[in-house]
């Protein structure tokens, strides 16, 4: 499996700092056999324009991040697909933790949630996140979930919807029979979407859309109103 390749495909919608993070990003895969697919779902390129010094695949897209990670899935030619947030950065193993988890574990897995703050209350967000990926299978999508290709289209893959494209997912693959593992290694988030809005009042949010999609199963193209997002 260490032989295989690796597609990182990236949603993104005008992300001003996207140099530093691709930057970051190709120290990272540096020597691994992997694929950098980078979605972008402005019609003007805005982000994607400013990558061309890069070794990547960009790709044009209608905005909505299950849509963009959707067509970029199709347009990726890896072994194992990594869904990556343009907010988030990658642990320096990843390449050998994702394959050997594919090999040897799960052909599915996420990393645990680390928000990059020292803040006190982002701790607490971390520990509710990952109880909920490790003990109901539930990983979003801020934990970079990685499924092997077969899986990931047998299962059906993303819907174009506009909100909780990653829930839909995870439910599409546990449905499939797949056993989602949680790795104990820890991807790094960004702490903006809780500071831009404030973090209780985010985090409330959050909560609220989860229990009307989850318990009320109300469609996530009404949910998406009460979302503000880059989305």
């Amino acid at each position: 499996m260490k032989n295989k390749k690796v597609s990182i495909i990236i949603p993104v919608f005008k992300e001003y700092n996207i140099d530093r993070f691709v930057a970051v990003l190709q120290r990272k895969v540096k020597n691994c056999n992997v694929e950098i697919v980078v979605v972008d779902g402005d019609n003007s390129g805005s982000t994607v324009s400013r990558l061309e010094k890069y070794d990547l695949k960009t790709i044009a897209s209608e905005k909505g991040r299950g849509t963009q990670l959707k067509k970029g899935a199709e347009h990726s030619t890896g072994d194992i697909l990594l869904f990556l947030h343009a907010d988030t950065e990658l642990p320096d193993n990843f390449f050998y933790t994702v394959t050997d988890t594919c090999d040897k574990i799960s052909s599915c897995g996420a990393f645990s949630l680390k928000i990059g703050s020292r803040k006190p209350l982002y701790r607490i967000i971390e520990l509710f996140a990952n109880l909920r990926a490790r003990c109901l299978r539930m990983p979003f999508g801020d934990q970079a979930i990685f499924v092997e290709r077969e899986t990931y289209f047998k299962s059906g893959g993303f819907s174009e919807i506009p909100i909780f494209e990653d829930v839909d997912l995870v439910e599409k693959l546990k449905k499939y029979g797949v056993k989602i593992h949680t790795l104990e290694e820890k991807i790094t988030t960004s702490p903006r979407r809780w500071e831009d809005e404030g973090i209780f009042r985010a985090t409330i949010r959050n909560w609220y859309l989860q229990i009307l999609y989850f318990v009320f199963k109300i469609d996530p193209h009404y949910l998406k109103k009460f979302y503000r997002s880059q989305k």
